[in-house]
């Protein structure tokens, strides 16, 4: 599967596994973010390791299931993110508002 979740006792893990993050993911990623909600995950981590490239729109639903997070009380972060996607969450000043491990 290109995206998926690993799911712990309070704790949830979404693995995007593609190269590029453009937005077409946006259903079954806001899917998996709530699903993590609905299973109790009071932590929701998003894994972009193998994304090289974010779109606007794949800015657009990290941006959503952020919102989506804090209007839950559930923590969000985004981890594994290389240079290229973390250019563009600097120059949106976004990573003043994410928590990037």
């Amino acid at each position: 599967m290109e995206i998926h979740a690993e799911h712990n006792p309070d704790s949830s893990t979404i693995i995007i596994d593609k190269n590029k993050l453009i937005g077409v993911e946006n259903e079954v990623f806001q899917n998996l973010v709530q699903e993590s909600i609905d299973r109790g995950s009071k932590n929701i981590s998003v894994d972009l390791s193998n994304v090289e490239y974010i779109a606007s729109w794949g800015v657009g639903l990290l941006v959503h299931a952020y919102t989506t997070c804090v209007n839950k009380k559930v923590k969000f972060e985004i981890k594994g993110v290389n240079e290229n996607v973390m250019n563009v969450l600097h120059q949106l000043k976004l990573n003043e508002i994410f928590n990037i491990a």
